[in-house]
């Protein structure tokens, strides 16, 4: 993917208009603990500076060397990355992480932590991946070892899932999560599953909804968007998406649309 011309603006580039990004569903044994396996290539000439916004996820991701925990974000994190550099990335499913990690994920909101802090069973990993020959190799690597990884694994709550997917439809109030523990309780397991409370997961994943809306080739005009994304109207809709990203509606549309 060419960002010649993205990468001449002085905004914030969208991580997903940086270079080459791909993932796809994580299949077999992976899809226990993960839900994602994606790889992002930067090209050797970029400069700007790239914008991952929040998606209420966390990923364990092989990039610099090492092995590292990217922890839930409450805005767009802006990642110091080298030109050319090949990230191997794979996204928990909702609720896996806390498990695997044994750490809230509050206590990781914002963060990108060595994998070794938590887990002291990795140099033998981290080594065999530094000698790969190419990345083809080392991602296949790090797929047999995180497949082997997830079938030990336990099986993520299903009440973790069940919120994730009913607050991504705007379903917070009356959500049948909420009805299971009452929201006192729900807003502690939010905090431990996804770092924050229900109510900024919910317009996290609303901000996901407009991007997904705003990158297919028929969407409508920004009004149109807002209303069908869930927000009262464009301006709540630009005021939260730019508090979320740094940038506004109309700027990710022309980046995702470039």
């Amino acid at each position: 993917m060419n960002t010649t011309r993205d990468m001449r603006r002085d905004l914030p580039i969208l991580a997903m208009r940086a270079g080459t990004y791909r993932e796809r569903p994580a299949d077999g044994p992976l899809s226990r603990l993960f839900c994602r396996v994606w790889s992002h290539h930067l090209p050797q000439e970029f400069e700007g500076q790239i914008a991952v916004v929040p998606d209420g996820c966390s990923d364990l991701i092989w990039a610099g060397g090492q092995l590292m925990v990217i922890g839930p974000d409450r805005t767009a994190a802006f990642p110091a990355l080298r030109p050319g550099e090949i990230i191997f990335g794979l996204r928990f499913r909702p609720g896996a992480a806390l498990r695997w990690l044994d750490v809230p994920l509050s206590e990781l909101v914002g963060r990108a932590v060595p994998l070794r802090e938590f887990r002291d069973d990795v140099r033998t990993i981290e080594e065999r991946l530094a000698e790969g020959n190419c990345a083809m190799e080392r991602r296949r690597l790090l797929k047999a070892w995180a497949a082997g990884e997830a079938s030990l694994a336990a099986e993520p709550q299903h009440l973790a899932g069940t919120l994730f997917e009913e607050l991504g439809r705007g379903m917070l109030h009356g959500s049948s999560a909420t009805q299971a523990l009452g929201e006192r309780t729900l807003r502690r397991r939010s905090h431990d599953h996804f770092g924050y409370g229900p109510k900024t997961l919910e317009r996290i994943l609303r901000l996901q909804r407009f991007l997904r809306m705003v990158r297919q080739p028929a969407s409508g005009n920004l009004a149109l968007l807002a209303l069908e994304a869930g927000y009262a109207d464009q301006a709540h809709m630009t005021r939260d998406v730019k508090d979320l990203t740094t940038l506004t509606p109309r700027e990710i549309r022309g980046q995702l649309r470039s």
